[in-house]
């Protein structure tokens, strides 16, 4: 899936994030072209291919965007919107990795590295970058749509059952029988294990 996810990324927005038909029609157009090489769903391995394929998107940003989204929907949480740009007033707010409109819920995925590596602080210490993400949660939390923000890291994509926690706590409404069954992929996935 973070394979495709890129692929899709590169092809339909090799500029960065965008939204609008154009858009749209660009990423229907790639879909289907991959869709064509994949071949007849009857073929070995067609209809997971295909799956994928139609799963994917442009608009994760990067690897842990992807797995977050893929962990959201083996948990059963709604489909969320990606890369949602809010405003207030007709001013930029924030644009937020993953937005789950139905309990009005922002989910960030935060890498360590947003704290560490000099070029994403960009002359800033570690320090005014948490600061930063404090105020703007405070003003993500001042719209009327945002109820909740959730921050995660990679530990919660290893083990859902913790984003599961952390999302509960944000009053998402998670299917309660994929949960066990998103801790069983996920070892399978990360440890090898079977479930």
């Amino acid at each position: 899936m973070l394979c495709v996810d890129a692929v899709l990324r590169r092809l339909v927005l090799p500029l960065g994030h965008r939204t609008g038909p154009a858009v749209d029609t660009l990423l229907a157009r790639h879909r289907a072209a991959l869709l064509d090489r994949v071949g007849p769903s009857h073929h070995p391995g067609g209809r997971a291919a295909r799956r994928v394929i139609d799963f994917a998107s442009p608009h994760a940003e990067n690897g842990g965007e992807s797995l977050l989204r893929v962990v959201l929907h083996e948990l059963g949480a709604p489909t969320p919107e990606l890369q949602r740009i809010f405003t207030r007033n007709g001013r930029f707010v924030a644009r937020c990795d993953a937005y789950l409109a139905e309990s009005g819920t922002v989910v960030e995925f935060d890498g360590f590295v947003k704290l560490t590596d000099p070029t994403m602080l960009a002359g800033k210490t570690p320090e005014e970058a948490l600061r930063d993400r404090v105020r703007r949660d405070k003003r993500l939390l001042a719209l009327p749509e945002v109820r909740h923000v959730v921050h995660c890291y990679y530990i919660e994509l290893v083990k859902p059952r913790l984003l599961a926690a952390l999302l509960d706590d944000a009053d998402v409404a998670l299917n309660p029988r994929r949960r066990a069954e998103a801790t069983r992929i996920a070892a399978r996935r990360f440890d090898g294990a079977r479930g």
